[in-house]
């Protein structure tokens, strides 16, 4: 339940082993690729002067990016057409991957297997070709056909052309109006969608300028079939009996190639997997440095995988290959450390959600497992009721294990079952408050009750989230934002304070006197005001101010009105989780009232049913949305920046669409 940890890989080998490294670090799968250049030149990797790192000193002279890129697009459409002909889904097998083969004889033996049904693919390909042409011939002359033209005559004309064309509305308009202007009898045939189907008839010795109107109208020439006779109907026809014979050919044809997959398709799948290694170790080498003899290549890999890493790479090459490593801690220039989160089974599908707001830094402390107890706690509480609570986790168990959608049908499960819990305590089944006693309490005999423990259970909830970001602060050592910051010591305080002073006022605690508490809420917004002189005093800085006085003094003055706008509001804004876990209630009453007004039994429970079906569907998405607004808002703002990188290392997925 963290962020992992990462440690920085550095490979430097012969450019001849380039490749095979490269495939080693793909089937692998753990590897962040970093620029080389920008590793290198920030002098991120320090290398002692030794008799072993010579050569490497040396290379490091003459780097330069890999500049070589290759080119797949051929060998991808013949795989793709090897595909479709034989109707095989792209998938990739990771066993076909060895790190010492040849990709080049690879293809030259696919390419001489891919001759065998070159004619018979291309000649299928042809024939759908032509369908789609005919297809769309049909249904342009259906336009004329409406109208009785007959194509075939007016096609054969001597001394006109004739044409259709299709134009805006707007354009059709401005062409009625240019008529007596155009050399050609215009006729309109119809209209399709947002556009105006004509036909145009035009001596030849006049078509120029018609075209030169036409062409300003924008408009688009639709195609008709060439060297048929007859009327349009006809042709029509013999365009269906001629698309119909094709579509028999194919057929045959898709039958013969068919007998050929049981041989082929090993073929196939090999290829393709090696294709889309061969395309990732491009992306690869666009990051690396290469120089004389050497290559150089850089990259995060996290703690959990660096030994298998590290073996793999020396079992493959021994001394041949250099690997250098080190502790991201010990980084003080380069790239950021990429984020990689580590959750167990019952957060991990929250991650999602966290994500929509932004990737932890790899310095922050993970907030999934806060984030995910405490939205299930929030959705629950709004939306608790047994029985809709388990057709939301029927509906995550649905989408998780039919669909396949891990990550949203495991949240819903999660929020079915914090809202099953919480029907229990609320003692709602289907909204009905009859059929079971509840465990705790009747929100709507209780309104008072519910009200105030949602405030309460905000103040918890934000006192959390300061804790998160005193330890994030303390973690990046921020001291400034850490001690006097609003979302610092100074601005916990600040809060703690505040709500000490309201409950003492209400429920006399511990009757202090007011002006005590505005003298340390006081002095607390001092400290947020000066936070920077006293941070740069501490640390003994010369300069008090980074970005002069005045300007630091403005936006502090701004910042103290809006720490004790935020603060109230803030809690002001949790209300609605009782708000709403009323506003359940509400809506089942209502449902249930027309109900009763129904004459027949039957009537009453369709109500019922419709009506529990839109509470789940309109209110639960409202309820979701709300909770998610109060995660976001309220309290990722107090300690989350999200700012983080994704961690994205070179591999091989299950399946890679072309």
């Amino acid at each position: 339940m963290a962020v992992e940890k990462m440690k920085v890989i550095g490979i430097v080998g012969s450019n001849s082993d380039l490749d095979k490294v490269a495939r080693i670090v793909i089937m692998n799968g753990s590897m962040h690729i970093l620029n080389a250049l920008s590793e290198l030149n920030s002098n991120c990797i320090e290398l002692k002067t030794s008799e072993d790192n010579i050569d490497i000193i040396q290379e490091l002279n003459d780097i330069r990016p890999y500049s070589s890129k290759a080119d797949f697009s051929e060998d991808e459409k013949i795989i793709k057409s090897f595909h479709d002909a034989l109707n095989i889904q792209p998938k990739i097998i990771k066993g076909h991957i060895d790190p010492t083969f040849n990709y080049h004889d690879l293809m030259e033996d696919f390419k001489r297997n891919y001759e065998a049904v070159k004619y018979t693919i291309e000649r299928i390909e042809e024939l759908e070709q032509n369908i789609s042409i005919k297809q769309k011939h049909i249904k342009n002359l259906y336009y004329a056909k409406r109208e009785g033209l007959d194509i075939g005559t007016l096609l054969g004309l001597k001394y006109f052309d004739f044409d259709m064309m299709s134009l805006s509305r707007e354009k059709y308009k401005k062409l009625k109006l240019n008529y007596e202007n155009i050399p050609s009898v215009v006729i309109h045939l119809g209209v399709f969608e947002d556009s105006d189907i004509v036909a145009a008839i035009t001596p030849k010795e006049l078509k120029e300028d018609a075209e030169r109107i036409f062409v300003s109208l924008n408009i688009l020439k639709l195609d008709i079939p060439k060297g048929y006779t007859g009327n349009t109907e006809s042709i029509i026809k013999i365009l269906q009996q001629e698309i119909l014979t094709m579509k028999s050919e194919i057929g045959e044809l898709k039958a013969e190639v068919l007998l050929s997959r049981e041989k082929y398709e090993p073929i196939i799948v090999k290829s393709y997997t090696m294709l889309v290694v061969e395309q990732k170790i491009e992306n690869i080498k666009s990051e690396i440095a290469i120089g004389e003899n050497l290559f150089f290549m850089f990259g995060f890999v996290p703690l959990s995988d660096i030994e298998k890493f590290q073996s793999q790479i020396k079992c493959a090459f021994q001394d041949q290959v250099i690997l250098l490593v080190e502790d991201v801690e010990n980084r003080k220039y380069g790239h950021s450390p990429p984020t990689k989160l580590k959750n167990n089974i019952i957060f991990k599908p929250f991650e999602s959600l966290v994500e929509m707001y932004g990737i932890p830094t790899y310095n922050e402390k993970d907030p999934t497992p806060f984030f995910a107890l405490s939205y299930m706690l929030l959705f629950g509480a709004m939306f608790g009721d047994l029985g809709q609570g388990f057709v939301i986790f029927a509906s995550g168990l649905l989408l998780k294990y039919i669909m396949k959608n891990d990550a949203f049908g495991g949240i819903l499960a999660r929020l079915g079952i914090s809202s099953m819990f919480f029907g229990l305590l609320y003692g709602s089944v289907f909204g009905n408050e009859e059929i079971i006693e509840h465990l705790l309490i009747s929100p709507m005999d209780n309104i008072n009750t519910v009200l105030i423990s949602a405030i309460v259970l905000g103040i918890l909830l934000i006192n959390i989230s300061y804790i998160y970001s005193l330890l994030n602060l303390y973690k990046r050592r921020d001291l400034e934002e850490g001690i006097f910051g609003r979302e610092g010591l100074a601005g916990y305080l600040f809060f703690l304070v505040l709500i000490l002073f309201v409950l003492d006022k209400i429920l006399n605690l511990i009757g202090v006197a007011a002006w005590v508490y505005l003298l340390v809420l006081g002095a607390l917004l001092l400290l947020m005001v000066f936070k920077q002189p006293l941070d740069h005093m501490i640390r003994g800085k010369k300069e008090l101010y980074e970005d002069g006085a005045t300007d630091y003094y403005i936006e502090a003055g701004f910042g103290v009105i809006e720490t004790i706008l935020s603060v109230a509001s803030n809690i002001i804004s949790f209300i609605r989780v009782g708000a709403f876990a009323l506003n359940h209630v509400g809506l089942y009453i209502a449902f249930a009232t027309m109900a009763e007004m129904m004459t027949s039994q039957i009537a009453g429970i369709a109500v019922l049913i419709i009506g529990n079906i839109v509470i789940i569907g309109l209110e639960g998405l409202i309820v979701f949305i709300q909770s998610l607004r109060l995660e976001y808002y309220e309290l990722f703002s107090k300690y989350y920046s999200g700012y983080g990188i994704p961690y994205k290392p070179a591999q091989l997925t299950a399946n890679e669409d072309y």
